[in-house]
């Protein structure tokens, strides 16, 4: 029958069960071996994980992760008893709808058949009925007509007048901002692919090849182009990002399946943020992308751990941060095959909690410093501790031990989001701007070429840059579209970007 290990309560005791272990395996290692399992271990790139326990620093380091812990657990108590409270008195949650914000079409209805004048009203009744209507699509004719100066009636050169015609967005293409900037936020916000948008214009009296929408996207794209690269440069001056890449199908080889193009993502994610930008080329992972993008970048990058960042750690003037949530992930797994991981993943999660307590409080960025330097490095030197000395009990493959392996060799690079009250524990910001072109992914499939991720690139860019500041993408889009000429200045076209758009 196979024995459940059942793990103490306090930190302390299975921080003493563990070193316990790793001593009496690292007898049995010395009488089967002739060496200590210090001699025997598997390198890897990263801090050593074989040096010599030292039982009392280590018990030291379990007792301060102990009381920190407690600190904030007790904290995150207080809180949730004080949320509860207050929520309680406000009530159960409304059971109609919210229409505030919306137009009010009022209508009067009196009975049939009365004269008004022998009645006085003495109350009233409200009906609110919500309502839709559906899209329209129209044709709008302008004509400007050409105008010579009647006195000039029979003269070799009359004065000739006319009005300045429309300006055509998309070249010959006679097509208005406002059915562009559709057929983009349906795609990029809304996931429809082209075809489905094609059906939906025909149910409306408009039919299209699915070619010519396509051409219309593209055009859209290099209308776009030169604010896209103002976006960029806008990002990197940021001074924090962080960096994520997500895999998108490229179509372009015939008669065999899809091939894996990389998307890289950078966002902003400085106390005064302005958006973010995704980049395509070729559908590249490798390490020329990052360092292309961030040639003379003076500032702070956040990743997930990829190996291509690592030689920014010695980029001077660049601070590199890894992600929580990557590690934490890893101890998740872990957990299935030994319960040991689920203490790695409850510490981790007293460093969550602190950060939510923070937030709640609306501490700004000296307190969130000040508090970190109390109670979360004395949690992360202990779960330090606790997996050095967890590390001797493992088998060098089982998954907690690459866990383990995984966050001591980012352990630096975690430790320093606690010195400074605006870094990020984790990168889930870039995570999550990513989920727009997974579902997008999802829906339209693949691209057909590398053109057609370049221009996915250049709208995912505007519609995360939108979502991020609060800002309507349909309505960015057409009013940018709208305003954009192909000979602006660089200043002019910084006005248009996402983050100066409600100012």
């Amino acid at each position: 029958m196979k024995k459940t290990l059942i793990l103490p309560d306090t930190i302390e005791a299975c921080h003493e069960i563990i070193i316990s272990q790793a001593r009496l395996i690292e007898q049995l290692q010395r009488r089967a071996f002739g060496g200590s399992l210090k001699d025997r271990a598997v390198k890897f790139e990263g801090p050593s994980l074989f040096d010599d326990i030292e039982e009392e620093a280590t018990l030291a380091a379990a007792k301060e992760l102990d009381k920190a812990s407690k600190e904030v657990d007790a904290a995150a108590d207080k809180r949730r008893q004080e949320a509860k409270a207050q929520s309680g008195s406000r009530g159960k949650r409304p059971e109609k709808y919210n229409t505030y914000g919306l137009p009010v079409q009022q209508t009067v209805v009196y009975p049939d058949g009365i004269n008004l004048d022998e009645y006085d009203v003495i109350g009233r009744d409200e009906t609110n009925t919500l309502h839709i209507e559906p899209q329209r699509l129209w044709v709008e004719k302008t004509i400007t007509p050409i105008l010579r100066h009647k006195s000039d009636k029979g003269k070799p050169a009359p004065r000739i007048v006319q009005a300045e015609r429309p300006h055509s967005i998309i070249g010959g293409g006679h097509v208005g901002a406002d059915l562009l900037a559709t057929l983009v936020d349906n795609k990029y916000c809304h996931h429809l692919p082209e075809y489905r948008q094609v059906k939906m214009l025909a149910e409306l009296g408009l039919r299209l090849p699915a070619s010519t929408v396509n051409d219309w996207m593209h055009a859209t794209a290099n209308v776009l182009y030169p604010l896209y690269e103002s976006q960029r440069e806008t990002v990197m001056a940021g001074h924090y990002v962080q960096i994520d890449e997500v895999p998108w199908n490229i179509a372009d080889r015939k008669g065999q399946n899809c091939r894996k193009g990389y998307a890289w993502q950078f966002r902003d994610v400085s106390p005064h943020p302005r958006g973010t930008f995704f980049y395509y080329h070729k559908g590249s992972r490798g390490g020329e992308i990052p360092r292309t993008q961030l040639r003379g970048y003076q500032g702070v990058i956040q990743n997930d751990g990829y190996k291509v960042y690592n030689e920014f750690e010695n980029v001077p003037g660049i601070t590199v941060l890894a992600c929580m949530a990557h590690i934490r992930r890893k101890f998740v797994d872990a957990q299935k095959s030994n319960p040991l991981a689920s203490e790695a993943v409850k510490y981790i999660a007293t460093l969550y909690t602190l950060e939510e307590n923070l937030k709640e409080a609306g501490a700004d960025a000296d307190e969130i410093r000040a508090e970190r330097q109390r109670l979360a490095v004395p949690i992360l030197n202990g779960i330090e501790s606790w997996m050095r000395t967890a590390y001797m009990t493992c088998t060098p493959k089982e998954p907690l031990a690459v866990a383990i392996k995984y966050a001591l060799s980012l352990w630096p690079r975690v430790m320093r989001y606690t010195e400074e009250g605006y870094y990020h524990i984790d990168s889930n910001p870039v995570e999550r701007g990513q989920r727009s072109s997974v579902l997008g992914r999802k829906n339209y499939l693949f691209s057909q070429n590398d053109r057609g991720a370049e221009d996915n690139a250049i709208f995912y860019t505007f519609i995360g840059s939108c979502e991020n500041l609060g800002v309507n993408p349909y309505q960015w889009f057409k009013d940018t579209l709208e305003r954009i000429r192909p000979d602006m200045e660089e200043s002019q076209l910084i006005e248009l970007l996402p983050y100066n758009y409600n100012k």
